[in-house]
């Protein structure tokens, strides 16, 4: 969403939706708690997707898994978790 890369304007597009949701909600819904996880392509999808992504970093899998534990078990709300 913030760095698009080519043919990816419908997957911008939700994003973009999905976190603008996450930071409104979590002004609706409290106390519950609400956040959403925004990982660059898996250092595990290389092969596959490396291609699309030229010049990006990747992130592997068990970052991302924590950044979703963190996002669960956390205090944060309306919090967009970058990796």
């Amino acid at each position: 969403m913030r760095e698009p890369v080519r043919t990816s304007a419908a997957t911008a597009l939700a994003n973009g939706a999905v976190e603008a949701f996450v930071r409104a909600a979590a002004i609706e819904i409290a106390p519950q708690r609400i956040n959403a996880v925004s990982p660059n392509v898996f250092t595990q999808s290389l092969p596959d997707y490396g291609d699309y992504f030229p010049g990006y970093g990747s992130v592997d899998l068990a970052n991302v898994a924590q950044a979703y534990v963190r996002s669960i078990e956390g205090a944060q709300t309306g919090r967009i978790y970058e990796l």
